[in-house]
Formats: C-alpha cells, sequence, structure tokens
C-alpha cells in the first residue's frame, strides 16, 4: 500500500517539495538575478511564493487534476520512471478525498471523512482497505500519514492553513529565472533550493498564483531521482457531493491492518 501512496507524500500534490525548495549552480544564461547569491532568497521570489501560499491556504474548498512521475532507482543504476493521475478534493477544516490512478493499472485513494481516515485500493475486483481514527484537521491528518509512512510529512506543508510559514520555513535559496508557458499558460519560473531538493517551479502568473508545474531533484538520493508533477486543474468553486468525503467498504474487501490503531475489526 505504501508504493500507491508514496508518490503523494513526496508530493510538492502534491507540492510541498515544490514549496520546500532552493536552486543550483548553473551555466544557464538566464536573467541577471540569477547571479545573485545563492544562500539569499529574492524579493520576487518571497512575493511570489507569498502570493501563491497565501491563495491556496485562503480557501476553503478547491480540486486539483495533476499528473506526476517519480523516478526510482534500480540496482543496475538505470533510473526508471513511475507515475500516476492525481485526483484530490479538499474542504477545509478535516475532509480530504485524494485519488491516485497509478499507470499500472492499480488505483489508490485516502478519505479523511472529519471523523476516520480510510485508505483503500483497486484492481479489477480485489479490494484492499483500512480505517483509523482520524487525529484532527487536515494538517494532522497528513502529519498522522506521514508517520505512519515513514515518509517526510510534504502532504501536511502543502495543504497547511499556515502554507506560507511552513514553506518558508524549508527553504534556504532561490531566485527568479524569468516567465514561461506551460501548456498554454503563461507562469513565473522559479528556481529553489532546500536542504536536500532543488526545485523549478513554475507558478501561474495574475489573480489565481497557483503551482502549474513542478520538478523537483533529491539531491541527497543516490542517482539524484527526480519527481515532477504536471497541475492540470486547479477549481475553487468546486460542488462536492457528500458521498465524496465518505468511505464504506464492500462486502467483498479485505482488510490490510495497515494502521497501528486499525478500526477494521469494529466495522464488522
Amino acid at each position: 500500500m505504501k508504493k500507491f501512496i508514496l508518490p503523494l507524500m513526496i508530493l510538492v500534490v502534491t507540492l510541498q517539495t515544490s514549496v520546500r525548495a532552493q536552486v543550483t549552480d548553473t551555466d544557464y544564461d538566464v536573467a541577471p538575478a540569477a547571479t545573485m547569491d545563492k544562500t539569499e532568497i529574492g524579493k520576487d521570489v518571497l512575493d511570489i511564493l507569498t502570493r501563491m501560499t497565501k491563495f491556496i491556504s485562503g480557501a476553503q474548498a478547491y480540486t486539483i487534476v495533476s499528473e506526476m512521475g517519480y523516478e526510482v532507482l534500480q540496482t543496475n543504476g538505470q533510473r526508471l520512471e513511475f507515475g500516476s493521475h492525481i485526483t484530490a478534493s479538499l474542504r477545509r477544516p478535516s475532509q480530504a478525498n485524494v485519488r491516485f490512478d497509478n499507470r499500472d493499472g492499480e488505483n489508490a485513494t485516502i478519505v479523511l471523512d472529519g471523523d476516520r481516515i480510510s485508505i483503500f485500493s483497486t484492481r479489477g475486483n480485489a479490494h484492499v482497505y483500512d480505517v483509523t481514527r482520524q487525529p484532527g484537521d487536515i494538517d494532522a491528518s497528513f502529519v498522522f500519514l506521514a508517520e505512519q509512512l515513514g515518509t517526510a510529512d510534504q502532504l501536511h506543508h502543502f495543504f497547511s492553513i499556515d502554507l506560507t510559514d511552513s514553506m518558508m520555513s524549508m527553504l534556504k535559496s532561490g531566485y527568479y529565472i524569468g516567465e514561461a508557458t506551460i501548456a498554454g499558460v503563461l507562469c513565473d519560473n522559479l528556481a529553489l533550493r532546500s536542504e536536500d531538493e532543488d526545485v523549478q517551479m513554475w507558478v501561474t502568473k495574475g489573480d489565481k498564483p497557483v503551482p502549474r508545474r513542478i520538478v523537483v531533484t533529491y539531491k541527497n538520493l543516490e542517482g539524484q531521482p527526480q519527481f515532477w508533477a504536471l497541475f492540470e486543474e486547479w477549481n475553487f468553486s468546486p460542488t462536492f457531493s457528500e458521498s465524496i468525503f465518505s468511505y464504506s467498504p464492500p462486502a467483498h474487501a479485505d482488510p490490510i491492518y495497515f494502521f497501528q490503531d486499525s478500526l477494521v475489526d469494529e466495522l464488522e
């Protein structure tokens, strides 16, 4: 089950990785700002990131549709790419639904209903799941999921109500590259760096400053694998059916006892 959820936990997202960024030394001929001290964060970068994080943090409900890929280093030294199509729905303070449709035909979903966290995965007629108590709001729930997975709490940083402070606490340096067009959308192109990741992020220009694309290089991991995400759609006026934030296992489903404090036996 971890292999299904890990990509989202890695998400810059969904994004936090994109949010915990910085920049690498390069011979690429970019704007003069690129010659600044790499230990600094340019004011233009801070302004763009602050607008972006405040805009996302201030939204009470939204949906994201994205495509993402991540590399896995093989024992022979080759890097192979895997990925998912992700649809995420969020309603503050405590409800979320994040679905991964993986390239290999499997899918996995995380549901926060305000009281419980449900994780389930399907392939064909097979259906496995687990349920546990939700420890609090969306922030607390994704921190909890990160702890259960043994991964960085990137989802927490991305969906956090305090996204601006959360992101800035990780950002070490960054500079503004210039304008660029991604999938027909004019964006600001940022080069960012954290202690563990180098990130390039494109943020939509205009009154809805949301990430459009990110590329993350895990510079301290063997082979320096990359993660990328293309955010195809952001909807800040979504209409949700109540069923999207609830989960009941079908009769043929099998429990997997993923959580230490699983509620599966109480549901039967």
